[in-house]
């Protein structure tokens, strides 16, 4: 009987073909579950095509013995998937991609760790286990004849073909994308593929990221061309802590009921350190979060990011020595995951253009960083920057401070979501906290003599189970009111020495006044300028929240998206 070419790597790969259908069907509906909100229709049938195209790539890899290595990576590729899903709430998107190539070998160990203690997790391998062998018996099924099986096959690959056509458009998309030089390119609705399928979604978002590593090439050209025209040195050491994660929902500055900042509650009762109310990130993940804290770009301004330049370029201009310091982002670092997390700090060039030094080596516990900062004397020798980049409350939290510090136990703590998980994880995230606190004031310590003034803000916020059944980040479809208030408001706070505030009582003035403003931190250049006394055609007088002509109606879009106060409005209390 002559073969038909057609259907044969299905009858050579009937297991996986029904693995792969069936994996795509169950993460559609668990993604619709939590908000992803994928087309049923279409993520029904359309995977059928790509399904089919793993399975001729695996019936012609048999020949030579390697046909298992689809079969892997399909368990890869959709189990990853599904634990997305479960873990973030989201499918494969650009966010999803981004936060996976953020992720350092350190950083995965420590996440899978943590997800293996999770019920969830292990529901989710059961349901692949299960699906698995539902796939081989339906595979068994299928070898024996029925009635009108013939026309069950040829309903199935008509199926398979008008998938494929509607598929052509998406693989033409992604081959677009992926020769993409800027990212904003690739977002244009016109290249955009339907996400309707995971290959899909995983290869746009792979693409996307790509296009933005690209965009660094431009970016840098302009950070090069960057200009001064005044500098008074205003502030002779300023000081930029930069926190990770850190939810002001468990801290005590923010009342919130643990003594999670001890130290730091000292400084504010003695009148040095000033907490701001109302402050947002616009993304609640690294890399992006980084990119529109450094930039001088807007997301008023009608041209790209890559157009303009980067704070600490401007003040090395100005004749700032600006020295950098960081527990993730180091130049030691070569591995993908790394140079892609650190964007904006890991490219020589770039980092060449804004920095005096910084540090070669990160540490297991950001005190230990403190080691890395030059003397005191040789930061007050110079008008200087000093910008310290902590570790702080990343997951895993049990991993992000020394044994003497858990001060807070499971057994103490009151938890309404995440079943026997629940205390422990809030407790070693409050216990990250309060480390953070001894961190922070081991710095103040060292300068409380200075004429030295310190801000110190977190890249994003962080869930800990405060009203659902979740931890770390999220990624749904659409920004949710209570996701907004956790894991994109942001503690803000400004520390001034005796010194500075006798020395600089304007600026002393300019703090307390703004306590109430509401802040964006893209809006970080635009302080930190004025703090300096520098004058840029890149310094906006309306977005320096320090300034009596700050717009108190300034937008702040989260994600590019949706505005802030449309989602929440704070409690400033």
């Amino acid at each position: 009987m002559k073969k038909n070419y057609l259907l044969e790597p299905l009858r050579g790969q009937r297991t996986l073909m029904g693995f792969m259908v069936l994996m795509c069907w169950c993460i559609t509906v668990a993604g619709n579950l939590v908000g992803a909100n994928t087309d049923w229709f279409l993520s029904a049938l359309l995977p059928l095509f790509d399904c089919y195209l793993a399975c001729v790539l695996a019936w012609l890899l048999q020949k030579v013995r390697m046909g298992w290595l689809v079969t892997v990576a399909a368990v890869v590729l959709l189990g990853g998937e599904l634990f997305t899903v479960v873990y973030h709430h989201s499918n494969y998107s650009v966010h999803v991609m981004q936060l996976i190539m953020e992720t350092n070998g350190q950083e995965s160990s420590e996440l899978l760790q943590t997800a293996l203690k999770l019920p969830l997790t292990w529901g989710g391998i059961a349901l692949t286990a299960a699906l698995g062998g539902l796939a081989y018996l339906l595979g068994r099924w299928s070898r024996k004849t029925f009635r009108y099986k013939r026309v069950a096959v040829w309903v199935v690959m008509l199926l398979i073909g008008w998938s494929g056509i509607r598929q052509v458009s998406a693989y033409s998309k992604l081959i677009h994308c992926f020769r993409c030089q800027d990212a904003s390119e690739c977002a244009n609705p016109q290249y955009v593929p339907h996400l309707n399928t995971p290959g899909v979604r995983f290869l746009y978002g792979l693409a996307f990221n790509r296009a933005f590593y690209r965009e660094l090439d431009v970016l840098e050209q302009s950070v090069a061309q960057t200009t001064v025209d005044s500098c008074s040195y205003r502030s002779p050491l300023i000081v930029l802590v930069i926190g990770e994660s850190y939810s002001k929902h468990h801290s005590q500055l923010y009342g919130y009921p643990r003594p999670t900042t001890p130290r730091l509650k000292v400084w504010e009762e003695r009148g040095q350190l000033v907490i701001y109310q109302d402050a947002v990130s616009p993304y609640n993940f690294t890399s992006n979060a980084f990119r529109m804290m450094f930039s001088t770009w807007d997301d008023d301004d009608q041209d790209s990011w890559t157009a303009h330049t980067l704070f600490p370029a401007v003040f090395r201009k100005a004749g700032y020595e600006v020295h950098f310091v960081t527990n993730q982002f180091t130049l030691a670092q070569t591995d993908l995951w790394s140079m892609a997390g650190g964007t904006i700090f890991n490219r020589q060039g770039l980092s060449d253009l804004q920095f005096t030094t910084r540090n070669a080596n990160t540490h297991q516990y950001d005190e230990e960083l403190l080691g890395d900062i030059p003397e005191t004397d040789s930061l007050v020798a110079h008008p200087t920057l000093l910008i310290v980049h902590l570790i702080g409350q990343h997951v895993q939290y049990c991993d992000r401070y020394p044994p003497e510090f858990a001060y807070f136990q499971a057994a103490d703590t009151q938890v309404s979501f995440g079943g026997r998980q629940g205390p422990e994880t809030v407790a070693h995230y409050d216990n990250a906290t309060r480390y953070n606190d001894y961190v922070v004031d081991s710095l103040l310590q060292r300068l409380k003599d200075q004429d030295a003034i310190v801000l110190y803000l977190s890249d994003h916020g962080e869930e800990v189970y405060d009203w659902r059944d979740q931890f770390e980040r999220t990624n749904e479809e659409e920004v949710l009111p209570e996701v907004a208030h956790y894991q994109f408001e942001i503690p803000l706070m400004f520390w001034m020495s005796e010194r500075y505030l006798q020395t600089h009582p304007e600026v002393a003035k300019a703090v307390r006044d703004g306590v109430r403003k509401p802040f964006f931190s893209s809006d970080l250049p635009q302080v930190l300028f004025y703090l300096g006394g520098i004058r840029t055609r890149e310094y906006h007088e309306h977005h320096n929240i320090l300034s009596p002509e700050y717009d108190m109606k300034r937008r702040r879009m989260l994600r590019g998206e949706v505005e802030y106060s449309d989602l929440y409005k704070p409690r400033n209390s």
